[in-house]
């Protein structure tokens, strides 16, 4: 299940960062409440002022503006997401969040999905590659901004703009985090997460949209619950269709792997315990039950007959999926939201209390927010929009700007050295067995790195990187710089072999690479002693042992910057690498 699996990687350690970039937003959203207080202090002499009631239009064709009350069904909506947009917001915090992202929330959702589903994933996944924290953050402050929009807004112009916002971005996490529920894909189950637990969320903003006149006489909750209705008997339909594997082993699968995921011990013991259960056959019996359920549920929302009994029987089941099956959606791993089981409860319970409401217009005072904050008035609306830049200007930023941060190949490698000492002179044979000398390059700007020819670990990974920053080079920069590797394997050093490594990276592409060794261990031993690079041959026979190391030698042929490398495999972090070094040889052109 998406964000469910082992968020180590927070290892590459972004967490500092971006929890610094954080505390920073949250110091400036707290002074800037402080000035917008005194602002109001000084302009009206107090920091609050009770608001006046609003009045708003209601009835189905009220031609004047008229007092409402709510209907405590769109209450209750309104306060249940606007609580789930905070918590997913919260969530957000978890300090794997910007390395684990992709990878253990975005990727498994696009497991068996078209490839249309993937290629337009994609876009997000690059934006969210290219600037981690800035994405991580906007996150955060975007959510809990629409939270609070829900919770405070009741009525009028600016409460339906959150509406809106929040119904926008939901679409948007929809499609790009949860691959639109794995609706189109083969493995999308109501019981793991689809049609997707967002877009709940975005059926209660566009639900929140409709005048108060629809809640009246059962006409908005009839169609919502019709709606859910046709929904549970479609994937009841699914989950009894034969080949889906949910007769057999899907199910079992599912809670066998949730139960596996770091989590407090009495959560992850109760899995197991439902495991057992369900490796002696009890998987048909279970999802036989699930069949039925969606099924006679399905009915009785369609047909709103029967619902004293069913309503319960769903509330009950559902939070036993989204318990024993769903395991509570984020206690595990990096999950950042409690997945579809909660929010389609609260959407379901609010419709059926709407089927209730058939009271006339009431004489009753409305307020933008609630009467608890009346006092704050306008100045919480602008401090909310305030807090919802915070977050989409980041995130906007990430969108936009194609250049990779280099957060993560700090994070990942540590921060380059200064040390500005000449760069040591060597002869020595390029890729073609063309004699090379340093004396060549002055007027240059080098990249110089050592590679073994033979090694198919961590040295393929580090030309990767160098290739790419080589292709981020403008034409005019690439004309200036040069990428030189040296051969560090005291066993495989030939010409050939540094030859048949440079077609098989891709490297040959590059015109201004050169691989460098020479036949005398001598000579190649002179080069790794003056550029300090330690040669370890393990007597076990596996891959020879060197440090990972870039230097960038400026023109004048004084070595500027030594990067410890730590190669990864994520392309996000290749590409921030590839960035850094970018950055460093602009810096010394």
């Amino acid at each position: 299940m998406p964000g469910m699996g082992n968020a180590g990687l927070g290892s590459f350690g972004l967490a500092a960062p971006f929890y610094h970039r954080v505390a920073l937003e949250a110091l400036v959203l707290a002074v800037v409440a402080l000035v917008l207080i005194a602002a109001r202090f000084l302009l009206y002499g107090t920091a609050f002022r009770g608001s006046q009631a609003l009045a708003v239009r209601g009835g189905d064709d009220a031609g004047s503006l008229t007092r409402v009350q709510e209907p405590r069904a769109r209450a209750v909506l309104r306060y249940g997401f606007g609580a789930l947009w905070i918590l997913d917001g919260l969530l957000q915090l978890q300090s794997s969040i910007p390395s684990s992202m992709i990878s253990q929330v975005v990727k498994p959702s696009q497991v068996g999905q078209p490839h249309w589903l993937v290629e337009l994933m994609q876009w997000g996944t690059n934006a969210w590659f290219r600037h981690p924290i800035w994405a991580a953050s906007g996150v955060i402050w975007l959510q809990i901004a629409l939270g609070l929009w829900l919770i405070l807004g009741r009525e009028g112009w600016f409460s339906r703009l959150g509406y809106l916002v929040a119904a926008g971005w939901g679409l948007f996490v929809w499609v790009f985090g949860e691959a639109m529920g794995q609706t189109f894909g083969h493995g999308g189950s109501w019981l793991f997460g689809s049609p997707g637990g967002v877009l709940f969320y975005v059926a209660a903003a566009l639900i929140l949209l409709a005048p108060y006149g629809w809640w009246q006489r059962e006409k908005l909750p009839r169609w919502v619950l019709t709606g859910v209705g046709v929904m549970l008997i479609a994937f009841g339909i699914q989950e009894a269709l034969p080949g889906r594997g949910f007769w057999s082993f899907r199910i079992f699968d599912m809670v066998k792997s949730m139960a596996a995921v770091p989590q407090p011990s009495f959560i992850a013991s109760s899995l197991r315990g439902f495991e057992h259960l369900l490796g002696a056959h009890g998987e048909v019996v279970a999802n036989a039950l699930t069949v039925v359920v969606l099924l006679v549920v399905g009915a009785s929302f369609l047909l709103r007959r029967g619902l004293r009994v069913t309503l319960p029987i769903f509330v009950v089941f559902s939070v036993l999926v989204w318990w024993f099956v769903q395991d509570f959606g984020f206690l595990g791993g990096a999950g950042t939201d409690p997945n579809s089981m909660i929010p389609e409860l609260v959407l379901v319970i609010a419709m059926v209390m709407g089927l209730s409401y058939d009271e006339a217009i009431a004489d009753a005072p409305v307020h933008i927010w609630p009467n608890t904050l009346a006092q704050a008035g306008r100045l919480f609306g602008v401090w909310v929009v305030i807090l919802a830049a915070m977050g989409a200007v980041p995130l906007g930023f990430a969108a936009v700007n194609t250049s990779y941060s280099i957060e993560a190949a700090l994070a990942s490698s540590g921060a380059p050295f200064q040390i500005d000492r000449p760069a040591a002179p060597f002869r020595l044979l390029d890729q073609s067995g063309t004699p090379v000398s340093s004396s060549q390059f002055r007027g240059k700007t080098l990249i110089i790195t050592f590679l073994d020819p033979v090694c198919t670990d961590t040295c393929p990974l580090i030309a990767s990187e160098l290739r790419a920053a080589d292709e981020q080079l403008t034409p005019a920069q690439r004309a200036n710089t040069d990428v030189i590797a040296v051969a560090s394997n005291p066993v495989f050093h030939s010409v050939r072999a540094v030859h048949i490594f440079t077609d098989r990276e891709g490297m040959s592409s590059l015109p201004n690479w050169y691989f460098l060794t020479s036949p005398s261990l001598k000579s190649l031993a002179a080069v790794w002693q003056n550029y300090g690079v330690g040669i370890s041959v393990p007597q076990n026979g596996v891959m020879i042992v060197h440090p990972d190391l870039v230097y960038i030698v400026n023109s004048a042929g004084v070595e500027r910057w030594m990067i410890p490398s730590n190669p990864s495999t994520t392309s996000g972090v290749q590409l921030s690498f590839a960035s850094l070094v970018d950055s460093l040889v602009k810096g010394v052109q």
